[in-house]
């Protein structure tokens, strides 16, 4: 009966072995963290800006969010218990997915990396650094209109 040896040279393909694995690894983990997923957000065509139809209709929920698009991008419109509309752009500062709103926690969360935002569009939690940009909500007969806000 032989004895099985490992020589140097087998030593050294496992190793390489290894360490192919390991990078491969590494480098998945680092495109999966860098390369934004699509969000599940529903968006709505429905909000103008400054000019042309009506927006969106002010029949949001109390506590509930929208996410809707028009010239300016796609905006987060959120309806707060004591009826005001606030808005916000819906792109997360850190690599872009679309933001929907946490009726629950009361925050605006990004599902791609799990960065969090409060009403004011301030970072709660990372990995975003820069807030969201906030938007104008204008109430009008015909529904919302948006504009960027001062």
């Amino acid at each position: 009966m032989k004895s099985s040896t490992f020589t140097r040279r087998t030593v050294n393909a496992l190793l390489g072995v290894g360490m192919l694995g390991s990078l491969s690894g590494f480098l998945g983990t680092v495109l999966a963290y860098l390369w934004p997923l699509r969000s599940g957000a529903a968006t709505s065509d429905l909000l103008r800006g400054g000019g042309g139809e009506p927006l969106l209709p002010s029949a949001i929920g109390i506590n509930q969010g929208v996410v809707a698009r028009n010239d300016l991008g796609k905006i987060l419109v959120l309806r707060r218990p004591n009826g005001e509309f606030v808005g916000m752009l819906a792109t997360c500062t850190h690599l872009g997915c679309t933001v929907a709103w946490n009726p629950q926690d009361e925050q605006v969360d990004c599902p791609c990396h799990g960065a969090r935002y409060n009403l004011l569009g301030e970072v709660l939690r990372g990995p975003a650094r820069d807030p969201l940009s906030r938007v104008d909500i204008i109430v009008e007969e015909s529904g919302l209109r948006a504009r960027p806000s001062a």
